[in-house]
């Protein structure tokens, strides 16, 4: 994986130069360096700057990549230059994203190339930079720019109905929980005073539910307290290293979270393959995209078991990386020599099984939710309401 370096030297005429380079380790940068007739002084890495709030970074959602490439592209098509096509692009976008655009239009301007420009900013994924490239050099790039219009436009729509799945069991599991908190801790306590007056006998639950509601009442600060110190530390934990490799581990090893990486694996690597680019640098571009470290560690192993000579699906099956259907169609395919075709198709069928387990999950989620919410409500309410009915009848005939 290419990274940037950031370095200082003198030139032969003792002049500062300040500038960057891309290298795949610090040796070859300072390599570079020195093939440039300068005097290193320094060199480093730069990092990457890593912000919790990434929404809230220019060209952070999926959908205004997908507007960016496609709006892109449709200038090209129409005979602008690359500069004048990014100087349009600025007038149509917000603040944060106007700066970016016309930072990339100074960069190439400069001599720089379109890929390296869009990489110095730090705010588009290795899959956008690297079709970029892969279009720059062969001259396709509004071709390469309608396919990466595609791929995130297709990535959203599937991250939106993952959403939407998920979002209406989410808000019926709070609503019931804080439905439960407010009538154990609200409602039957105020009942407790009135059972006591009129001597009402109480059933077992009923007492368990009020012994319950008075305790929360009293100790539920706590309680919550304690909860959310755990979900923070938990939080904190997670933002480790340690932390990271360990729920990484944890959500590889997960069928449903596999197979998303799968889909993502397989519509990644398609449209790279698609692009020109070779099997052996496709993988190492799509180790970038996965964003979890035990699925880079397996995929890094896939590509040990090719570079010994093992065929592309055995090396997915022997790391475990890929499930039967996508070793099966990943043989038909480079039998036929259309592995792209076959990848796009394996991606296709991932993403609508995943759409169909999540619709039965909705389908028998969402009524048992409801229905033990309202079981759980009239126990609740019975429980207290039918001795209270049961004493006014024995008054009234007494």
């Amino acid at each position: 994986m290419m990274k940037e370096f950031v370095y200082k030297a003198y030139d032969e005429s003792g002049v500062l130069v300040e500038d960057r380079l891309l290298a795949e380790s610090r040796m070859e940068a300072a390599r570079e360096v020195f093939a440039r007739d300068l005097h290193l002084i320094h060199l480093e890495e730069k990092k990457e700057e890593k912000s919790l709030f990434s929404w809230g970074r220019p060209f952070a959602s999926r959908r205004k990549l997908s507007l960016l490439a496609e709006e892109w592209a449709a200038l090209l098509d129409a005979g602008l230059t690359m500069t004048d096509s990014l100087s349009l692009l600025e007038e149509q976008l917000g603040r944060k994203e106007r700066k970016v655009l016309s930072d990339i239009g100074k960069t190439i301007s400069t001599g720089h190339g379109i890929g390296d420009s869009f990489r110095r900013v730090r705010c588009f994924p290795p899959f956008f930079i690297s079709l970029l490239q892969v279009g720059e050099l062969s001259g396709t790039l509004p071709e390469e720019l309608h396919r990466i219009s595609k791929y995130y436009e297709k990535e959203d729509r599937f991250i939106r109905q993952l959403e939407r799945a998920l979002a209406y069991p989410l808000f019926t599991t709070l609503f019931s929980l804080v439905l439960f908190f407010v009538i154990l801790t609200f409602i039957l306590p105020s009942f407790a005073l009135l059972f006591e007056a009129l001597s009402i006998p109480l059933p077992k639950m009923a007492s368990f539910a009020l012994a319950l509601g008075l305790w929360l009442r009293d100790y539920g600060v706590l309680l919550f307290s304690i909860l959310f110190l755990l979900v923070l530390g938990g939080t904190l934990f997670c933002l480790t290293e340690e932390g990271k490799k360990r729920l990484d581990r944890f959500l590889y090893h997960r069928a449903f979270y596999h197979r998303i990486l799968l889909i993502r694996f397989c519509t990644t690597l398609s449209a790279l393959l698609e692009s020109g680019r070779t099997l052996s640098e496709s993988l190492r571009d799509v180790k970038e995209v996965l964003h979890n470290r035990a699925a880079t560690k397996a995929l890094s192993q896939v590509i040990g078991e090719l570079e010994k000579g093992q065929s592309f699906d055995r090396a997915l099956g022997a790391g475990n990386f890929g499930f039967p259907l996508v070793c099966h169609l990943c043989r038909v395919g480079m039998e036929s020599g259309e592995l792209p075709r076959f990848l796009r198709h394996a991606g296709d069928i991932l993403s609508q099984e995943t759409e169909r387990k999540l619709h039965r999950f909705r389908a028998v989620l969402e009524p048992s939710l409801l229905i033990f919410t309202g079981a759980v409500t009239a126990f609740l309410v019975f429980s207290v309401m039918l001795p209270v009915f049961q004493a006014a009848g024995s008054h009234m005939g007494g």
